[in-house]
């Protein structure tokens, strides 16, 4: 079987094993088990295994693995460190294909740990059974009804993949993105990567139909050489963006604790970005932005901005932000000049590029949208950036609906201070948000990088 039928197992299985569920107060197997009862995945093909046990949330349990009179695809381990070995020879007796192990305590903690992780491989590999960890949080395929965290984790699929070396993030981020609209395919807790590692991953999200673009956040890397050509030839069809942890020497300490990861120096990484088509994201506020902007916009092609404004001193922020980042803020054409000045008075307005609309923007919506519009429509320009003048959520809401479809990206600039009294709409395809102008030129950069890249300039 190769590598991406052995995946598509894992992610789509047949029947799930919780080892080490129990009717404990606090026990990590059963809060996930009630997480998968929760979000609707069939009770008839979950199985609980533990010694002791007879039932645990209504499931009927099983002494072991091999105890399962029925098909197992996937195993769930929280069993103690020094039992995880026999469950993982179970399985391959059982031949489930995947195990993951969320028990930690192995190469992250020390030469003992990894003694037994490296007997934890040995196991597998004796059989046809492949291990993701140890030490992660799972894996989270809505589509399957693989939900870890209910309430926290949508059940809605969505075009993204993620890959982490961090099980936290692995909840976060999917959470925050379905905050605005954006779901997940599929997200991985690598671990420790003991067996299969973000190489891996990588190459399945290239090939998996439901994933058109990919995050992650690594700490080090297992197959150097093969990462990097496998990065190199997914990110010519789908974007990866790739928040890289333990770049500094503080860092890199604390990855080896925290996974028992590799770092590396930062200069290599910086490389292999350039050389792979890989987007540089470098925090939580970047993964999240850029995975908006790759979401929401079409492919940008050239670097030409048109800004539209509700003051000017911000408009002249945003256009210097915009050189700063390597974009061009244009001279817009005579007949996109008449097109505006066809709803905008020039009393108290500016015309040129960054164009200021003073408070029209408060209160006109057509003002707002032709405005944007006849930019859209200017083949001198690539992408409009606007800042929200008003707090009127319902003409915000009419202002994004009214630009959806264009094949143009719009930016809109959401300032801080009415983030703080209002709720941001989500946006439409099409269109995105962002808390600054320098943010979105930011963002702009990375998209128009991307895109020399996919097309070998």
């Amino acid at each position: 079987m190769d590598l991406f039928s052995e995946l598509e197992c894992i992610f789509h299985p047949r029947g799930v094993a919780i080892v080490g569920a129990s009717n404990k107060p606090g026990n990590l197997g059963s809060f996930y088990l009630g997480g998968f009862l929760q979000q609707g995945f069939d009770s008839d093909r979950l199985y609980v295994v533990h010694p002791t046990e007879n039932e645990v949330r209504g499931i009927k349990v099983y002494p072991s693995v091999k105890d399962i009179p029925y098909e197992v695809d996937l195993a769930l381990v929280f069993s103690p460190r020094d039992a995880v070995v026999g469950v993982v020879k179970d399985c391959t007796v059982k031949g489930v294909k995947g195990v993951v192990v969320c028990t930690s305590g192995f190469a992250e903690s020390g030469a003992e740990g990894l003694r037994k992780q490296q007997e934890l491989v040995a196991a597998a590999r004796a059989g046809d059974t492949r291990i993701i960890g140890p030490n992660c949080v799972g894996i989270y395929c809505p589509e399957s009804k693989l939900i870890n965290f209910p309430g926290r984790m949508s059940d809605i699929s969505g075009p993204v993949g993620m890959i982490s070396h961090s099980g936290s993030m692995t909840v976060s981020i999917p959470g925050i993105a379905a905050s605005m609209g954006m779901y997940f395919s599929k997200a991985i807790s690598c671990g420790n990567e003991c067996d299969l590692n973000a190489a891996d991953f990588m190459e399945y999200f290239g090939r998996d139909p439901n994933t058109r673009m990919i995050i992650a956040y690594l700490e080090g890397v297992i197959e150097g050489r093969r990462l990097f050509e496998v990065a190199r030839r997914v990110s010519k069809e789908k974007p990866i963006l790739l928040w890289k942890g333990g770049i500094t020497e503080v860092g890199r300490h604390s990855a080896a604790s925290h996974t028992g990861a590799l770092a590396g120096k930062a200069e290599v990484w910086d490389a292999l970005y350039k050389q792979t088509g890989m987007v540089k994201v470098e925090c939580e506020d970047d993964m999240v932005d850029y995975l908006q902007a790759f979401h929401y916009l079409p492919r940008l092609h050239g670097n030409r901005v048109a800004i539209v404004s509700a003051t000017g001193g911000v408009g002249v922020g945003i256009a210097d932000a915009c050189v700063q980042y390597g974009l061009e803020v244009v001279r817009l054409s005579d007949k996109t000049r008449r097109s505006i000045q066809a709803f905008v008075p020039s009393v108290g307005t500016c015309l040129d590029n960054p164009i200021d609309l003073g408070m029209m923007s408060s209160f006109s919506l057509q003002a707002s949208v032709e405005t944007v519009k006849a930019l859209a429509e200017d083949d001198s320009v690539d992408v409009v950036i606007k800042t929200i003048g008003t707090s009127d959520m319902d003409m915000i809401r009419k202002e994004f609906e009214a630009l959806a479809g264009f094949d143009k990206p719009m930016v809109y600039i959401f300032s801080r201070a009415l983030k703080l009294k209002m709720e941001v709409p989500n946006p439409v395809k099409g269109v995105c948000v962002f808390s600054t102008g320098r943010r979105a030129a930011q963002v702009l950069s990375k998209m128009i990088e991307y895109e020399r890249y996919r097309s070998g300039q």
